[in-house]
């Protein structure tokens, strides 16, 4: 894994940020299109049936009505941008929606990662502790800022 690093820290910033894009996108759409064949799956069965008719409308709406500032938005965070990609591939977001959604997140995600997010994770790897403690700073920031986004969509 430290080679792939080293290459892709060594490219120019447009082909880096490239290749990052074609990554997020490939790892995001999978994830989207396992929670969509999930959900297909699932619709089919008895249970499925059942369930749709009642607890998907609650995760629908919420969906419909937080989803797309939150789809963009968790490309910013590690482990819930998994969650989200699958969560509405499970809610049954129509493939272009969720595209045009996810776009702004892919294009942040890869310039973030390609520009200096590489280069951070090698250096706290190496054991830098003045990255790691900004790292930490960055990470609270922008929990922070999501959390005032979050309580605002709440008031909305």
């Amino acid at each position: 894994m430290n080679s792939i690093i080293n290459w892709v820290s060594e490219l120019p910033l447009w082909q880096a940020t490239l290749f990052m894009f074609a990554g997020v996108f490939c790892r995001a759409q999978t994830t989207f299109w396992i929670g969509k064949f999930a959900h297909r799956g699932i619709i089919k069965t008895n249970w499925g049936k059942k369930k749709v008719d009642s607890e998907d409308k609650m995760g629908m709406l919420i969906l419909k009505k937080y989803g797309w500032p939150i789809i963009p938005l968790s490309f910013l965070t590690v482990g819930l941008q998994s969650v989200v990609q699958l969560g509405a591939g499970v809610l049954d977001w129509k493939w272009l929606k969720y595209t045009l959604a996810a776009l702004p997140g892919y294009l942040v995600w890869a310039f973030v990662y390609a520009f200096g997010g590489l280069s951070l994770f090698n250096s706290i790897v190496k054991g830098s502790i003045g990255l790691l403690i900004t790292a930490v700073i960055v990470i609270f920031v922008f929990l922070l800022i999501g959390k005032i986004i979050v309580k605002k969509f709440k008031t909305n």
